[in-house]
């Protein structure tokens, strides 16, 4: 017995596999051969596991999600943004969501502390309690599809394996059917067929399509799943949708008959897609992904390439839902997505050809600044653009354009860095202004006037016989020097940005970065 019951835990800890993955909300414009994904959110972000989503209606999500230490069934909300509990916690853990097809029940299987598996029933309501009742009491259920409200289709633990079961929720009585059953088991749209995964002699998933309500219950083969892909969606009753890596597919059974790249979401930090699944009326994705640790200019570059294509919507999903967008410590031009896109639409239109080249960049944290050669309709104009990025996309953009200046603003930073470095606080502030202002980014003051700027640097200076500062990078703009600064104090070792703004040769401003 304990041995039996070892076996049985191992085989649920691999179907249930306690990753960090992530849940993703994705738009879907599909029509003919077109199709487009946008606004895509990571709308459980949150550490642990969070997977197995299943589309409750077609503005609700079903998905299990790590809370605690173990997972439960959460439902999340696009048109309100929240997300909550479906139930009050168990003891093991729940796992695969999914509607009953003419009620407001929901099913889902729970592991409980035994290692024991069984699919249970709950009444689906806005409290985070309530009532819950065991399907079938006798069979280890692992992933399962509704044929209609009363059967089911389900892949149950047996030895090493899982097989495939026809249930029954009224009588349960549960009919054996086939042996080394996948796990990705789907009503298909419009259809009274099932469709599930069988694993083939190459170790791979092939689809097959049953109708239980057929006497001889015969399947039919559909297509191979490509190596190493276990999960899939129907998107129609002739179209099937999958995720492989980073990348979407579509198979579409009265076309080609084979899989076709449709999406490209690596720019979205998305990678190794596990799961997926399609809202009724088609117009959501909801996938399961590993989240790749995306540096951020890596995220500045994803909007470069689309804004040189004129791809708009690409161009816009590159930033935030709530994006800023002005010029430098001056106007806001810019809220919001929809008003970039809508911007640039009209810039895209009123332009021939425009283009954006990346000179020189300076990171630092979540910030990049980029120093760029924009050419409009021919004409060129150097720029430096300062992103600040955030969950993967980019959250602000602040542009500072190259204003002429009979003055190099350079030579005077140069001596202050000098002063700087010999500690003689004298000739350090003979660079700057009487009205010098230092600020932290993007507008905090952190002192203003030459005087304030003498009483903190001198005693630094004095107590502090190790400071060095080297410039590793820097971008020169207008009246501005933005300088990457190595310092080291005190044995430490601190990297930091400064904005230098040079006015009637005098150092006015400086903007911290850090």
């Amino acid at each position: 017995m304990k041995l039996l019951t070892l076996v049985l835990l191992c085989i649920a800890n691999s179907v249930f596999s306690q990753t960090d993955s992530e849940v993703f909300l994705l738009e879907l414009s599909s029509e003919n051969e077109s199709f487009t994904v946008s606004n895509i959110q990571n709308i459980s972000n949150n550490l642990g596991y969070d997977s197995q989503p299943y589309f409750f209606d077609n503005e609700t999500l079903l998905y299990a999600r790590t809370e605690n230490g173990q997972t439960e069934i959460n439902t999340y909300s696009s048109t309100k943004n929240k997300t909550r509990r479906l139930n009050i916690p168990t003891a093991g853990g729940e796992y695969s969501p999914q509607k009953f097809p003419k009620t407001n029940q929901v099913a889902a299987v729970r592991l409980d502390t035994s290692g024991l598996q069984r699919l249970y029933s709950y009444e689906y309501s806005e409290m985070n309690e309530t009532k819950s009742a065991l399907l079938l009491p006798e069979t280890e259920v692992a992933y399962f599809a509704f044929h209609d409200n009363h059967n089911i289709i389900a892949s149950v633990l047996g030895g090493d394996q899982l097989n495939l079961v026809i249930g029954n929720l009224k009588t349960k009585e549960v009919i054996e059917y086939i042996e080394n059953s996948g796990r990705s088991i789907h009503k298909v749209p419009e259809s009274k067929s099932v469709s599930y995964t069988l694993v083939n002699e190459e170790k791979n998933n092939d689809i097959y399509l049953l109708d239980i309500d057929e006497k001889e219950k015969e399947s039919f083969f559909v297509c191979q799943l490509p190596i190493g892909v276990q999960d899939y969606c129907w998107l129609s009753p002739s179209k099937l949708l999958l995720g492989s890596g980073s990348k979407l597919y579509v198979y579409d059974l009265f076309g080609k008959q084979e899989w076709a790249e449709v999406a490209d979401l690596s720019n979205y930090g998305i990678k190794d897609i596990s799961r997926i699944t399609v809202s009724e009326n088609g117009s959501k994705i909801a996938l399961v992904s590993e989240v790749a640790m995306l540096r951020p200019g890596d995220i500045v570059n994803a909007h470069l390439e689309p804004f040189n294509n004129r791809e708009l919507e690409k161009f816009a999903n590159a930033f935030s839902e709530n994006v800023v967008v002005g010029l430098y410590q001056k106007d806001t031009t810019t809220v919001g997505r929809e008003s970039l896109k809508s911007g640039y639409d009209k810039f895209y239109k009123h332009t021939k050809n425009s283009r954006t080249e990346v000179l020189n960049r300076i990171t630092i944290g979540d910030y990049v600044i980029d120093h760029e050669l924009a050419v409009t309709n021919g004409k060129e104009e150097k720029q430096a653009t300062v992103y600040f990025t955030k969950d993967g996309l980019i959250a602000s953009m602040f542009f500072i354009p190259d204003a002429k200046t009979k003055q190099d603003p350079v030579i005077v930073v140069d001596r202050q860095l000098k002063g700087y470095n010999n500690r003689d606080i004298n000739a350090f502030v003979a660079t700057y202004s009487n009205d010098i202002v230092l600020m932290s980014y993007p507008n905090t003051i952190i002192s203003a006037g030459l005087e304030t700027l003498k009483k903190g640097y001198g005693p630094f200076f004095q107590n502090t016989p190790d400071l060095h500062c080297k410039i590793t990078n820097r971008i020169v703009i207008g009246n501005k020097v933005i300088d990457l600064e190595e310092v080291v104090m005190n044995g430490e070792i601190i990297n930091a940005v400064a904005i230098y703004e040079v006015e009637n040769d005098k150092i006015s401003k400086v903007t911290f970065l850090r």
